[in-house]
């Protein structure tokens, strides 16, 4: 005799988010810690999973190697940075963008000045630079969307390349922030800002031919 199908009431309950978010919110904040206290080099599952409170098995089976375990853990640093409003022109843009990333936000600040100096040694690691670009591409996104709604109000010239305005501003402060440990002032963020600007609206950063 065929068993009638069981009820919505009496099938178990599938949970949703809970304890696995919990999980993957620990594992990569464990991640994110020891990154910045031992570097990507002596970064181990073991220790990933003893500073989380889990099993390495359990960071095993949903991160099943290094580069897959570092990846979400550096894109959800970049992910929560300060959102910058859009102010209506580049200049007004830039400078918010720089403001509230290296200006306002001191806790993440501190933690990507101490992942700096944890991993400044194996830069040349290539599982590490192909992490970096990743990294870089979605933190620039906003920036570039900025420049590129410049390009389309008229301040910058059509066929700007948004790299040749972005670098020499964020690089600038980057040095200075990360590898110099120095807070550089708003008027000085402004000032950078307007140097690269009076260049870009001249044509300097339009790309080149064979560039």
């Amino acid at each position: 005799m065929d068993r009638a199908p069981p009820s919505p009431a009496s099938e178990p309950r599938r949970r949703t988010g809970g304890r696995s978010a919990r999980v993957v919110n620990d594992v990569l904040d464990a991640t994110l810690d020891l990154l910045a206290r031992v570097g990507y080099a002596r970064l181990t599952f073991d220790a990933v999973a003893e500073r989380a409170g889990v099993s390495k098995t359990t960071v095993y089976r949903r991160w099943p190697s290094k580069p897959d375990l570092v990846r979400p853990a550096l894109l959800r640093l970049v992910d929560v940075f300060p959102k910058a409003r859009d102010t209506g022109t580049l200049r007004g843009d830039l400078v918010e963008l720089a403001r509230v990333r290296l200006l306002d936000d001191t806790r993440q600040r501190a933690r990507a000045i101490a992942l700096m100096r944890a991993n400044v040694g194996v830069l040349d690691d290539a599982e590490l630079q192909a992490l970096g670009r990743l990294v870089t591409e979605r933190a620039n996104q906003p920036i570039v969307a900025a420049v590129e709604r410049g390009i389309a109000r008229g301040e910058l010239p059509p066929g700007t390349d948004p790299a040749l305005v972005i670098e020499p501003i964020y690089a600038t402060l980057q040095f200075h922030v990360f590898l110099r440990s120095e807070e550089p002032s708003l008027a000085y963020v402004e000032q950078l800002v307007d140097l690269v600007l009076a260049g870009a609206r001249a044509g300097a950063a339009v790309r080149r031919t064979g560039a």
